[in-house]
Formats: structure tokens, sequence, C-alpha cells
């Protein structure tokens, strides 16, 4: 059994929201839920349904596996070509290159 942790879920919404600029206030509007019910979303002090959690990655442009369980193995790969992705084309060889250096430094 997964154990979700709420508050890093949360956590990782108001991130994503933050990064698009978008106040708790337009997301609450585009879902059609209160920003309140947002903000408790984000605290981990409420937890929400299916349907609004999906509404939640799917304007935020957030992998949905990433947003409720962050970053493991299951979904590594999608984590690191979104990074991949956000950055300037010609800074993703360099990307590539430090990730594989400290891959290396582990080893």
């Amino acid at each position: 059994m997964i154990d979700i942790n709420y508050k890093d879920m949360g956590y990782r919404i108001k991130e994503g929201r933050r990064k698009l600029g978008i106040t708790q206030e337009k997301l609450a509007e585009q879902i059609d839920v209160s920003p309140s019910y947002i903000s408790e979303i984000e605290r981990g002090s409420s937890i929400c349904s299916l349907a609004v959690l999906v509404n939640i990655s799917t304007i935020l442009g957030l992998n949905l596996d990433n947003l409720v369980l962050g970053t493991n193995l299951s979904n590594a790969d999608t984590t690191f070509s979104e990074i991949l992705n956000s950055i300037p084309k010609k800074e993703q060889k360099l990307y590539i290159d430090i990730c594989k250096n400290i891959a290396n430094s582990f080893k």
C-alpha cells in the first residue's frame, strides 16, 4: 500500500502554481472550487478527490504520478524529461553531462 504525503503533494501543487504565476483564486476558478479549498489542499489539510487532482495536474501541466508521489523510480524518466525540456536547447547537453557526473560520483 502506498502512503501519500498530502503535505508534500500540496507543496508540489503550490510550487507548480507559482511557477506558472497562477493565483489560488485563478486555479480555483478554473476547476470550479473555492480558493480556500485550494489553500487547504496546498497545506495538506484537505484531501481532494481524484477528479480535482486530475484537473489541477492538467492545468498546471504536471505529471500526476509525480504530483502525488514526488519523484521516485517509477516516474524518474518523466521527471528528468520534464526538467530537460524546460531548459533551453543549448543548455540540455550540459544538464545531461552534469547528471552523468553526479551518477558517476555515487559509483
